[in-house]
């Protein structure tokens, strides 16, 4: 875990240091697990923060780097556990973390609307999930670093004070790994954006 707060802390750090002269913006994401993680968790996360910095390098494409945290978490019940050759019986709680850590781009088209800005992205890096399963006084946990695509979609609200709420959707597509199925999410974000840092 203390790697993954450094490795955090360095994207961050990297961010702001893009950021001069471009945006900022932060997300409030709401999570719906899909594929190996719906098999897993199937109830939707509201738990997460979610950081861009972009630089806009033409007058309709920008680029940046994107960190985020999704914590998904469910109570599975009395359910049977199976890791390999092993079966055990109880109560599971379990939990995802997904910090994806992307660069990306964005296509402003040309809008007429004075109200919002459309785009679309994509994104292109890494995800980091842990994913722990909890059984009475036992913990199991699978860890993994995976590659990982990101397209989106959405529209900013035009506003004069360089302060700008937007709403977006992302769909983070983690490949599989040896140590884990990629563990994809459709992400719903609200949030705002601080413009000309």
């Amino acid at each position: 875990m203390r790697s993954i707060i450094w490795t955090v802390a360095l994207a961050l750090c990297s961010m702001s240091a893009l950021a001069q002269g471009g945006n900022i913006t932060v997300s409030y994401p709401i999570a719906f697990p899909m594929g190996d993680l719906n098999d897993y968790i199937s109830k939707t996360s509201f738990r997460g923060i979610n950081f861009e910095f972009n630089r806009q390098i033409k007058p309709q494409v920008s680029v940046g780097l994107e960190v985020g945290w999704n914590v998904f978490y469910q109570d599975a019940g009395e359910v049977q556990y199976q890791d390999k050759t092993v079966t055990v019986t109880g109560k599971q709680y379990r939990y995802t973390n997904s910090v994806p850590i992307l660069v990306g781009a964005q296509y402003w088209p040309n809008s007429k609307s004075k109200k919002a800005a459309p785009y679309v992205g994509i994104g292109l890096g890494t995800v980091y999930s842990n994913r722990s399963t909890d059984l009475g006084l036992y913990r199991i946990t699978n860890e993994a670093w995976q590659f990982a695509l990101r397209p989106e979609a959405g529209f900013v609200f035009k506003t004069a004070s360089g302060v700008s709420p937007f709403v977006g959707v992302k769909y983070y597509w983690p490949f599989n790994s040896s140590d884990l199925d990629g563990q994809t999410f459709l992400s719903l974000n609200v949030g705002i954006k601080f413009s000309r840092f």
